[in-house]
């Protein structure tokens, strides 16, 4: 379902990207920098052909990250909360009208076969309570050789977040603990093949694309 924001004012705009500076600043205090560890993943990906795909918005850094660079994103997210955030978001960073967003469950994404050039997940893979669902829905919404870019925090980067979680009296759920050589084992099951991996700035990064 198309996710159609209603016109925010303005001061809902200031007050949200003051909330996202503040929450930078900490990331960063606690070593972690979360614009350089974004554009880090987003340059994994190699060219940005359009359709793209983001999978798991959240407060949409990937896919500002992606529009910033001049490149329109569709963004699905099933949170509509979170969506709404990625919107004023992207309205302060003045990318909104290059980002089209929907509400939907990744297990049952609202997109045609092969639609998509690149599809991309960061920071998912731990809120899942499995993950092969999705990697059929990312193999099925793949045009043929279309790149699957998955990227999630490493051991050091979830130490990170557990700390700042621990100081503002929280914990930072995770859900599964998949390792990205289980990733990569699995991914030919649904027509895709690892490409190349890195692991910098407390991301674990992977490049698959469809066969």
């Amino acid at each position: 379902m198309i996710y159609r924001p209603r016109e925010p004012l303005s001061d809902e705009v200031r007050e949200n990207q003051k909330r996202l500076i503040e929450r930078n600043a900490l990331y960063r205090e606690h070593g972690y920098d979360r614009e350089a560890a974004t554009s880090f993943i987003i340059d994994s990906a190699g060219p940005l052909s359009p359709p793209i795909l983001d999978i798991g918005t959240g407060k949409g850094l990937a896919a500002i990250e992606i529009a910033r660079r001049g490149v329109p994103v569709t963004s699905v997210d099933v949170s509509e909360e979170e969506l709404r955030m990625a919107f004023l978001n992207a309205r302060a960073a003045e990318v909104d009208r290059n980002i089209h967003f929907h509400i939907g469950d990744a297990n049952e994404l609202p997109f045609d076969d092969d639609q998509f050039e690149i599809v991309t997940m960061i920071n998912v893979l731990h809120h899942l309570d499995e993950v092969e669902g999705i990697f059929g829905e990312v193999s099925r919404v793949l045009a043929p050789e279309g790149r699957f870019l998955v990227a999630d925090f490493t051991d050091e980067g979830f130490e990170v977040l557990d700390r700042i979680h621990l100081s503002e009296g929280r914990t930072h759920e995770r859900m599964n603990a998949v390792e990205f050589d289980e990733v990569s084992r699995m991914l030919p099951k649904f027509g895709l093949e690892c490409r190349g991996r890195d692991a910098r700035f407390f991301e674990h990064v992977m490049l698959a694309q469809k066969i």
